[in-house]
């Protein structure tokens, strides 16, 4: 995105500032924060300027909406200096409901992030370790069945080195999902068994693979070992010491406030299309959460900024990376980017109609939110533009 050419065509600024006219953008900060998200986002202002990086910020939005064909977007940003929070668009192409910052979004992926705090969280209380295999934590009738369990370590699921079969991938489960209604929400051990017949994708530890089956299996260990369910845990463990009132697990928990419809390109024909009734396995562990903005932001600050939610042992644990060669790496539940997020670390998320992003620069303590409502985006870009116009870049 060449933010000069926002500055210098007279077009596109035509065009933004009519946009411009009908979309959401909100300042943190003062009164106007006051009145419109609550006192719990009440910060300074990145700029007191209407001209400044706030107006920069929602017109940047707005251009990114416009361009890239997205129905609705929620961009927060906060550094040491203010933070902004802002929406574009709509949340649901059908009844053109203008998109909030307040909105919640299906955060996909992001939800492993969740799940690896609860894991540790009950390493720290002594009921899990990390390097003791599954078959020691896995229900009794279904560790037989996944190849390997005596050998693969809790580590290995949260860091995608176990070389686990996938479930998503297989003919069976899709061709499962494609009759599964939304009131018959995906129980783990239903997942689990589309890759009972599958081969291994390597040997345990010796190869990273990303693979949603390694957080099926570790939301089941968390269930056989708190005898509840994962939504409970993240409830307990995270939601409520947090404050986080608007995060639920999907299918699972009841809906909280008005939630963003998803929408891709699921026939392959270039036009979006809803997933508004599509049953994919929403709601199990490797991505079952729904979040707004802000609950992410605090989740993000309690996590890497202040270090709170964990104890510095398992925040260090966390923070061990595996580089796949290509300059990417995972740790446990958490991606450390590369470029364009050079050095940033936290979770992207894309499925059910949604792409999202978290991630925090611990160098510059600055925590970038992006959540989309196409999951057909390149959401690092996105972030760092918005980055750069808080940079002067």
């Amino acid at each position: 995105m060449n933010l000069k050419f926002l500055a210098f065509s007279k077009i596109l600024f035509t065009t933004v500032f009519v946009i411009s006219l009908s979309f959401a953008g909100y300042l943190v900060g003062n009164n106007i924060s006051q009145r419109v998200i609550g006192k719990s986002l009440a910060k300074q202002v990145i700029s007191t300027s209407t001209g400044g990086k706030s107006s920069r910020l929602q017109t940047l939005l707005n251009e990114i909406v416009v361009e890239q064909k997205i129905p609705g977007a929620v961009m927060y940003i906060t550094t040491p200096k203010g933070s902004w929070l802002g929406a574009s668009g709509v949340n649901n192409l059908s009844t053109k409901t203008r998109m909030k910052p307040t909105d919640g979004f299906a955060i996909a992926s992001m939800s492993k992030t969740f799940l690896a705090v609860v894991v540790l969280k009950l390493v720290e209380q002594g009921k899990i370790q990390l390097d003791r295999a599954i078959a020691t934590y896995l229900p009794r009738d279904i560790s037989p069945h996944i190849v390997n369990s005596d050998k693969i370590t809790v580590r290995q699921l949260l860091n995608h080195t176990s070389g686990v079969a996938e479930y998503l991938d297989t003919k069976e489960f899709i061709q499962a999902t494609a009759k599964r209604s939304r009131s018959q929400p995906w129980t783990a051990r239903e997942a689990i068994q589309y890759m009972y017949q599958e081969q291994p994708q390597a040997n345990p530890g010796k190869k990273f693979i990303y693979t949603d089956c390694n957080y099926i299996l570790l939301e089941l260990i968390v269930e056989n070992i708190t005898r509840g369910t994962l939504a409970q845990a993240i409830r307990s463990q995270i939601l409520k010491p947090l404050g986080l009132k608007h995060t639920f697990t999907e299918l699972r928990e009841p809906t909280i406030g008005e939630v963003a419809t998803g929408y891709g390109d699921r026939n392959k024909d270039g036009k979006l299309d809803s997933y508004a009734k599509v049953n994919d396995g929403n709601g199990l562990g490797d991505g079952g959460l729904v979040s707004t903005a802000e609950d992410l932001a605090k989740f993000a600050k309690a996590l890497f900024a202040k270090k709170t939610l964990l104890s510095s042992k398992m925040i260090k644990e966390m923070l061990k990376f595996k580089d796949n060669g290509e300059g990417y790496s995972y740790g446990l539940g958490v991606e450390r980017f590369s470029s364009p997020l050079a050095k940033a670390i936290g979770h992207s998320g894309t499925a059910y109609g949604f792409v999202t992003l978290l991630a925090y620069l611990p160098n510059q303590n600055t925590t970038i939110i992006v959540l989309l409502n196409n999951q057909n985006v390149d959401i690092k870009s996105v972030a760092r533009t918005g980055l750069e116009v808080v940079e002067n870049k």
